[in-house]
């Protein structure tokens, strides 16, 4: 190892004494951007990097291969491709990388993008340079095309056009499915939610080339009807059953009052306001710093218990939800009763299987999730709101101090007792049935989608499509459940980021070659 070392600091020697002769002629580096490490601190952001060490471009196969790359990204502001200023040659932070991989492939440094952490409203007060990866794999325009597309999330061929996968990118980003716009809108506050643009649209179950082509590449909303109506669960899952056979399972179950989950309230509603020290530096970031999103309360209890509370709570003020529960962690038996729809099987990854079993008069406000979406409905209706994701603005979205209630099953009262140093990420402020315009009035340009769902019937929510969800219970038994399978989305993007906008997931990059 030392031999190694010494090597490869006799090397690099080598390499910054011939970069001083006058043989190397800087005229001949003419059409490569020369790059600091300043420089490329910066331009991570929003790119990644590839710089040869000057030293490296007095091979003249690998300046022209340089220019040739430059050439090729020249229009593409993801990718740059350059040069690194002679001193800072040595100062460059090196990612997992052995003292032979630095001997042997040092005179090229990838700098991937640095994606940002919106999560975080805590900056570091200063950041690290950033660091570079090795590129192991032969130096030629096709290899190293190859691996800053795939590595850049780019599709440029070598003459600067975009490749057919590119262009297909393109072509379903231009597509993607827009609500349609009524002019002839009433803003009605005593109709419930205003603006609604239009209905989704309901059909039978479809191949997978309609569901993909019309449906899942557009981004668009649809309902599936009758698509679970077969399922075993539809019969099988009554109360008594579900009852008997999960009755001694504890689960973790959400209370709030009146069935409103998650909406947004004043946070001086709280008891702890006037005590509560939110980080200043927090604080200033928050667009609704008055504002909190208020998170039920939780209780663990025997599933039995739960579901007494159930049958109890149609005519009282508590609702009891068991929400966003895995099936198969919680109640790995059920799987056997559903179905993966049959147009996606293979094709999507799936990430979450969850079942939702209330009384049927609960509300889930505004909100998205970074997931497909294929909501089944087993017993009762569901009605939802959704709202495109394409201008996020309109939906205001941002950071959201979060609050959490509290619930006495003695009393049956609930205490809006805790303010959190959490923030929410996925949550609108505005309450659509009662807008306020004043505050929200980029809320009036916002037309949704009113979308119903009955007992056998699948609606495919895209990802990050904004929805409301009011559920109604069954005719036959007071309650409402439903079964939703979260998939790894094929349009993703930075949040809470109101003006980014969607791209395709590189995790289905593939669905473009195919």
């Amino acid at each position: 190892m030392a031999l190694v070392t010494r090597l490869f600091s006799v090397k690099l020697l080598y390499l910054l004494i011939i970069s001083l002769l006058p043989g190397i002629n800087l005229a001949d580096l003419e059409g490569l951007n020369e790059y600091s490490l300043a420089n490329i601190t910066a331009a991570v952001k929003s790119g990644c990097v590839l710089a040869a060490l000057k030293p490296a471009l007095k091979d003249t196969t690998l300046h022209s291969i340089f220019q040739k790359l430059s050439m090729a990204f020249k229009n593409e502001s993801r990718v740059n491709v350059g040069v690194l200023s002679l001193g800072d040659a040595s100062k460059i932070s090196w990612e997992r990388s052995t003292s032979r991989d630095l001997a042997d492939y040092s005179d090229l440094a990838f700098f991937p993008r640095k994606k940002s952490d919106r999560a975080c409203l805590i900056r570091p007060a200063w950041e690290h340079l950033p660091k570079a990866q090795i590129f192991r794999g032969s130096r030629t325009v096709q290899e190293l095309l190859a691996f800053l597309n795939e590595n850049c999330e780019t599709f440029r061929q070598q003459d600067g056009s975009l490749s057919p996968a590119g262009l297909l990118r393109r072509r379903i980003l231009k597509n993607l499915y827009r609500v349609p716009k009524r002019e002839d809108l009433r803003h009605d506050h005593n109709s419930g939610p205003v603006n609604i643009g239009g209905t989704c649209e309901r059909i039978p179950l479809p191949s997978k080339e309609k569901f993909l082509n019309e449906y899942y590449f557009r981004s668009k909303p649809v309902v599936i009807t009758d698509a679970v109506k077969n399922w075993p669960a539809i019969k099988k899952w009554t109360s008594d059953f579900l009852t008997k056979k999960f009755g001694h399972k504890m689960v973790r179950i959400a209370f709030a009052p009146y069935g409103e989950y998650e909406g947004c309230e004043k946070a001086n509603n709280f008891e702890d306001f006037k005590h509560f020290n939110f980080p200043d530096v927090v604080k200033s970031q928050l667009p609704f710093p008055d504002l909190v999103v208020v998170r039920p309360a939780f209780l663990e209890m025997k599933f039995s218990s739960f579901m007494e509370i159930l049958q109890a709570s149609n005519d009282s003020h508590i609702s009891a939800y068991l929400e966003y529960s895995s099936i198969p962690s919680l109640l790995p038996e059920l799987e056997q009763d559903i179905r993966e729809m049959p147009f996606v099987a293979g094709e999507l990854k799936r990430r979450h299987l969850n079942i939702w079993l209330s009384n049927g008069n609960t509300l889930g406000k505004l909100h998205f999730d970074p997931f497909d979406n294929f909501l089944c409905q087993i017993s009762g209706t569901k009605q939802l709101f959704l709202y495109e994701p394409h201008d996020n603005a309109k939906l205001y979205e941002a950071h959201i101090q979060e609050a959490t209630l509290s619930y006495n099953p003695t009393n049956k009262k609930f205490r809006r007792k805790k303010l959190l140093e959490s923030t929410s990420m996925v949550m609108s402020p505005v309450d659509i049935l009662k807008p306020d315009y004043q505050r929200f009035p980029k809320f009036k340009e916002a037309q949704a989608l009113n979308c119903t769902i009955n007992e056998g019937d699948v609606l495919f929510m895209p990802s990050f499509w904004w929805h409301e969800v009011q559920s109604s219970p069954s005719k036959e038994e007071p309650r409402n459940v439903a079964v939703n399978f979260w998939y790894e989305p094929f349009l993703t993007k930075e949040f809470p980021c109101s003006t980014c906008k969607m791209d395709i997931n590189s995790f289905y990059r593939h669905m473009l070659y195919s």
